[in-house]
């Protein structure tokens, strides 16, 4: 079997001067994913080119941690690595679907928009995606970066729709912190937030993370009914308030049309056209905003 190519550089992966454990696990994932009979040791290590004893401590690791299994002398990929690419294969679905919508969604609020995903085992928000807004001054968070559940917009988005087992054991045991002074801490007013979400279907969130920014989610419902993602848009407050019931609307509209294109149970989305109330206001926020001239793509400042 031949090894697994390692990634190209610009001067070809051989010039590769950093640690080699981590592009060797990499390697060894790549190997095991190949082979659907699992290898031997012997056979591995001809693959690899990797000295035998190197070869077997990383195994030895990587099986206590559930990324390899040992069965009749033959490594094969474990349950943990099997769930990492179930996950990375679920999410990079919901990008699919999402992304469209999230940079339809930035050009009518003039906001930037983030998708998130639920990490269970942290129990915290995890950014998988950032269309960051146009203007000067906005909310510029990172891809990758993790939220806690209990006091943002997306971690809120993503808590009220879990099992109930899960929510009472997430704020019975989570340390709650005051990161502001408009956190919300106390338990049982949470517990109403989290279903006051359920019911309404969206979350809006003001400065009880960072002073000064706000927030709008709703939860992604996928074809079984779960929600494993959120999208929504983070906002300085003072644009936040006077447009409060529009971004609302707007971000609820873009969590049914993600969640119809993954074939979960919500009404076919109609295209970010909420009804119009006569309000002058509403109707020109509605519209598709114009570019700063001083604003670039991907730039980012803090809100």
């Amino acid at each position: 079997m031949k090894r697994p190519s390692a990634p190209m550089s610009g001067s070809g992966g051989d010039d590769y001067s950093g640690p080699k454990s981590p592009l060797r696990v990499m390697h060894i994932v790549e190997l095991l994913a190949a082979a659907t009979n699992g290898m031997s040791l012997a056979a591995m290590t001809e693959a690899l080119q990797i000295p035998k004893t190197s070869l077997l401590n990383h195994l030895r690791v990587m099986v206590g941690a559930g990324y390899v299994s040992l069965r009749d002398a033959r490594y094969a990929l474990g349950p943990a690595a099997l769930r990492l690419g179930a996950i990375i294969a679920a999410d990079a679905g919901v990008l699919a679907a999402a992304r469209p919508v999230a940079a339809e969604l930035m050009l009518r609020t003039g906001e930037t928009v983030m998708l998130a995903t639920l990490d269970e085992r942290s129990a915290e928000a995890l950014y998988l995606d950032v269309i960051y807004s146009q203007q000067d001054i906005r909310y510029s968070p990172r891809v990758g970066s993790r939220w806690p559940l209990y006091c943002t917009g997306m971690g809120r988005a993503l808590l009220a729709f879990q099992e109930p087992s899960f929510i009472h054991r997430y704020l019975a045991e989570t340390d709650m912190l005051r990161r502001t002074p408009r956190t919300v801490t106390e338990r049982t007013r949470l517990r109403r937030i989290i279903d006051e979400v359920r019911g309404s279907g969206v979350v809006v969130t003001q400065g009880e993370h960072t002073i000064g920014a706000g927030a709008v989610a709703a939860p992604v419902i996928e074809r079984d009914g779960r929600v494993r993602h959120a999208i929504g848009i983070g906002v300085p407050i003072d644009r936040l308030e006077p447009r409060r019931e529009l971004l609302a609307a707007l971000v609820t509209e873009a969590a049914r049309e993600v969640s119809w294109t993954l074939g979960g149970h919500a009404a076919p989305p109609s295209k970010f056209a909420p009804q119009d109330s006569g309000n002058s206001t509403s109707s020109l926020a509605a519209a598709p905003l114009k570019r700063t001239s001083k604003a670039r793509q991907g730039e980012r400042r803090p809100a």
